[in-house]
């Protein structure tokens, strides 16, 4: 059965004393906006909004809404204003009256909800509305600190995810304008409302910190692994050589980092040192962040992480120790630069090119060289510059490969050259004729294409042929004859002798029919 969980949450006016000490949970999608809905469309007043059948989270409704109605999941919860009104209505004629309906189908579907992961740095911000915190503050700052009050409000999806938490922490929670009490989010866990609002909640401690902190979290390094197992995807790589870590951090950086030990962790400190750099900072286009870290493993430091703004360039390098060639500025700089341990990045690196990727570049551009030069020879062999290159560059004629028993050959079925042999080649190579058997005509020819401007018309009336070196006349009925068939004509041609090996050099062998006969015939005439 399709069912509503209803919550009506009572509206109280709170104001915190401290507004940096708090963390808003940073909403992706609005019910106002297109992309909450399938296909990007915005429902009017009159459609029907249909829910998918598994909706694994809580609505949160606006005020005011107008509808025609409600397709309900199977599971999901809707969240309500204790003011809120919502408006059926319902009639085609209505409908097609107002233009901004332009679905006729009367529906709008809502898209299935996104679960935020609550160890998420991307979930929340500083500010409401705002942009996810980013470098240089560590990761682990960048959730809600175990003295921070959470805010999550706002229309739309509301859905977490509480793995890897043995204990959540906070100063104060207040969810849709309501302030949470520590006992009331413990039974809201158990609750079927509180599995839609909180995934994988089960053994979850509540705990409000009320303590003294020396930073954002007590044993910060018992967070490590479960808040880099949601950042380590989307760590960039660093943009320099040997990057540093800091301390709460699950992603390489390129600055410099200056920690110093401090025992309680005085607020007076952090705000003297971050003053005294903020000075110089701004005209040294560099990014500062100072901070407490406190473990029981690590003992308590004061972190001072300086990074470039915008692309590394060692900016921050450089500011960090010209900082401490005049630390005498300072009777606080002077303190910590003698008890502090310093980290620095290497020159800036490109990760994204490798050796590979630079070997690959040069044989790329070496071979469009020697392509260029091959087109340049073949269609301007005249061409002086082509006296400064070794011709067995731009000659493929003369790629040898004997080991691998690979040899260029010329094909010349297509060279259109005059079949007069009185021409020398283009690169002044002496000619060379080669001979070759035709079995259909039994003529001995150039191995070439004709060139129809040489060729001879036959004459129309031509009984006999003369026959060279025969001293006599045969018919064409004798042609198919053994023993009167004519010698074969012999054509010749030139070609390049800088193109041919010895091999080629060669007369190609002539195989005609002969037999005892036409030698005992050619013994009768002569007698």
């Amino acid at each position: 059965m399709k069912k509503l969980l209803g919550f009506a949450a009572v509206c109280l006016s709170f104001q915190l004393n401290v507004v940096l000490a708090t963390k808003f949970y940073r909403e992706n999608l609005r019910f106002n906006q297109p992309s909450f809905w399938v296909e990007d469309y915005k429902p009017c007043p009159m459609d029907v909004m249909v829910f998918p059948e598994h909706y694994p989270a809580v609505l949160s409704l606006p005020q005011n809404i107008s509808s025609g109605g409600f397709v309900l999941p199977l599971d999901g919860a809707i969240l309500l204003n204790e003011e809120a009104t919502i408006q059926l209505s319902a009639g085609q004629d209505q409908r097609h009256a107002d233009a901004s309906c332009e679905s006729d189908e009367g529906h709008a579907y809502l898209q299935s909800p996104t679960i935020r992961k609550w160890f998420d740095p991307n979930t929340w911000s500083a500010v409401a509305g705002g942009s996810p915190l980013a470098s240089p503050m560590p990761e682990l700052e960048r959730i809600p600190c175990d003295d921070e009050a959470v805010i999550i409000r706002g229309t739309g999806p509301l859905s977490f995810d509480l793995e890897n938490i043995e204990d959540l922490r906070m100063g104060q929670l207040f969810l849709a304008g309501s302030s949470i009490s520590k006992m009331y989010l413990e039974e809201l866990l158990t609750r079927d409302l509180g599995q839609l609002l909180f995934h994988n909640a089960e053994n979850v401690r509540v705990e409000y910190y009320r303590g003294e902190l020396c930073g954002c979290h007590k044993n910060f390094d018992r967070l490590i692994e479960p808040v880099c197992h949601n950042v380590e995807e989307q760590c960039e790589p660093p943009h320099c050589l040997s990057p540093v870590l800091p301390y709460g951090s699950c992603c390489f950086i390129c600055g410099a980092i200056m920690t110093t030990p401090s025992s309680y962790c005085p607020q007076a400190d952090r705000k003297s040192l971050l003053d005294y750099i903020n000075q110089y900072s701004d005209d040294e286009n560099v990014n500062v962040y100072v901070d407490h870290v406190g473990s029981d493993h690590f003992g308590n430091f004061l972190q001072t992480i300086i990074t470039d703004r915008g692309v590394f360039h060692g900016r921050s390098v450089d500011f960090m120790q010209r900082m401490l060639e005049h630390h005498n500025n300072s009777q606080l700089v002077a303190k910590y630069a003698s008890e502090s341990r310093f980290k620095y990045a290497g020159k800036p690196h490109n990760p994204n090119v490798s050796f590979a990727s630079v070997v690959l570049i040069l044989f790329c551009m070496a071979l469009v060289g020697v392509v260029a030069i091959i087109i340049l020879a073949h269609y301007m062999p005249e061409n002086p510059y082509l006296n400064r290159i070794p011709q067995w560059i731009h000659d493929p004629r003369r790629w040898r490969w004997h080991h691998l028993g690979l040899r260029l050959r010329r094909q010349l079925q297509f060279n259109r050259l005059d079949n007069s042999g009185s021409r020398r080649g283009v690169s002044g190579v002496e000619p060379l004729s080669v001979l070759s058997y035709d079995a259909e005509s039994g003529v001995v020819r150039e191995r070439a294409f004709d060139n129809p401007m040489f060729e001879q018309e036959p004459t129309q009336q031509q009984p006999q042929r003369e026959v060279g070196g025969m001293g006599g006349a045969i018919t064409e009925d004798s042609m198919h004859k053994p023993e009167m068939r004519p010698a074969p004509n012999v054509e010749t041609g030139e070609l390049d002798n800088c193109s041919l090996d010895a091999e080629e050099q060669e007369l190609a062998e002539i195989n005609l029919d002969s037999s005892e006969a036409e030698s005992e015939g050619e013994a009768e005439t002569k007698e």
